[in-house]
Parts: C-alpha cells; sequence; structure tokens
C-alpha cells in the first residue's frame, strides 16, 4: 500500500497564469489544511484523481488516508477557498510531505493507524468486488514477492558502509476545480509546496503524474520541473516523475 501513496497526482492541464491569481485574491484565499476540510478534499481527489487504487476505494477511504498527513509532523496540505460564499467553499488543495521517508516510515511504524487504514481498505474492498479483483491481480502478488526478496536481503551478512537517502518531498496530489482553473490557482499551491519543502530542508520536490489525458505532464514542463522516464503502473497507466532541484527553484 505505501507503494500507491505517490500515484495520481494531477494538477491543472491548462496554462495558467500567476498573475490572474492574484487578481482574484480578493475573493479566494490560500490557507493551511485543516480536519474539516478532508470530507471535501476526498470527494475532490476521487472526483479530479481518478488514477489509482486510493480513489478507486472511495472517499471515505481517502479521507482517512488524507488524515495521515495532517496528522504527520511531514505533512503538508494547504486550500484555496472562496471566500465570497456563505461558507468557505474549496476549489483547489495540495497535499504531500516534505520528507516523503520520513513521513512513510512514520505511517508504517504506527500500527493503529495502519490498521485502520487496512481496516478501512477492506471494507471498501468489500462492497466493491471489481476493486477487490483488481487489488488480488496487481498488488497481492507483487507484494509477497517483495516480501520474500526482503527476507532473503535480511538474510544476509550487512556490509559495511551506509547509504545516505537524500531528502526528498512528494507532491501527492495537487488537483484545482474545473471552473477555478486557468486562473493561477494550481500555480500557487505548487508554488506553497514548494516554498514548505524547502524551509524543511528537502533537497527535492517530486510529483507524479498520468502521461495520459488525464495527467498534467504540461503543467510540470511549464513550471521548468524535470521530468522522468515513463513508466506503467500496476493498474496499466502510465506515468512520468517530474523532479524540481531546490537549490535551482526560485
Amino acid at each position: 500500500m505505501i507503494n500507491d501513496l505517490r500515484l495520481g497526482i494531477v494538477a491543472p492541464p491548462a496554462t495558467e497564469e500567476p498573475a490572474e491569481a492574484d487578481r482574484m485574491a480578493g475573493r479566494l484565499a490560500l490557507r493551511r489544511a485543516r480536519y474539516e476540510d478532508l470530507p471535501a478534499m476526498a470527494r475532490a481527489h476521487v472526483e479530479l484523481l481518478p488514477m489509482g487504487l486510493f480513489p478507486a476505494l472511495g472517499a471515505r477511504f481517502v479521507r482517512r488516508w488524507q488524515r495521515t498527513y495532517l496528522n504527520s509532523p511531514y505533512g503538508v496540505g494547504a486550500v484555496v477557498v472562496r471566500t465570497a460564499a456563505r461558507q468557505e467553499e474549496i476549489v483547489a488543495f495540495v497535499l504531500g510531505a516534505s520528507d516523503h521517508a520520513a513521513y512513510t516510515a512514520e505511517l508504517a511504524k504506527d500500527r493503529r493507524v495502519a490498521a485502520s487504514l487496512a481496516l478501512a481498505a477492506l471494507g471498501a474492498l468489500i462492497v466493491r468486488p471489481a476493486v477487490a479483483v483488481r487489488v488480488l491481480r496487481t498488488r497481492v502478488r507483487p507484494l509477497a514477492r517483495r516480501v520474500l526478496r526482503r527476507r532473503a536481503v535480511a538474510a544476509t551478512p550487512e556490509r559495511n558502509g551506509s547509504v545516505v537517502t537524500p531528502h526528498v518531498a512528494v507532491m501527492t496530489a495537487l488537483a484545482v476545480r474545473p471552473d477555478s482553473r486557468m486562473s493561477g490557482i494550481g500555480v500557487v499551491l505548487a508554488a506553497h509546496f514548494v516554498d514548505m519543502a524547502r524551509e524543511a530542508g528537502a533537497m527535492w520536490v517530486e510529483a507524479q503524474t498520468s502521461v495520459g489525458p488525464l495527467g498534467a505532464t504540461g503543467f510540470y514542463e511549464r513550471l521548468g520541473w524535470e521530468a522522468g522516464a515513463p513508466r506503467p503502473t500496476p493498474d496499466g497507466d502510465s506515468v512520468r516523475t517530474y523532479r524540481l532541484r531546490l537549490a535551482d527553484a526560485r
């Protein structure tokens, strides 16, 4: 399941001008994501970011998963809200981790949270048999092979020396409502995430997006992010990883 944390990332696919977002400042506001935002964020994720396993499990599961980011010291979550409405309306959000390795390690060690996510996923699969079949076909067998490989590695003698893992931030989800695209909101949210990652000491920021029609390859290329090679996903999609070296970011 940890491998699915980095899938399903989408940003506004059309060209955006930050100046337009500045002109809308009077009725839109960027702020930190709160627990009360999670229901709307989860619904938007399922609706706007349908790639990968997690959205297929439904909004209830996605809400629990998104909550782990808000609970984590490495989590970064922000929303853009329309303040002119009677109640704040979320029109866009960004979610991720300023240190993806630390976030996933923390999540794996918290047995209570891991069990809660597993039970929520199981409940979602019970009422979604087609998704359950997909999970058995694309996740269970590869997972079993990985477990066997890890046991084999653990049984071998340790080598001298250590490998330093770069501090990498991962932007897991970035979504903007269709009626608010072409406004610069996506650019503002991406820049906000980059700023948070830089403050946390990250060396790189990464994001994955589908190379298909629902993806956002053009968005990241216009932002100047470095494109990696496409790779297949367990669900038959193809994704590309984009990276931004923070020493080069302005």
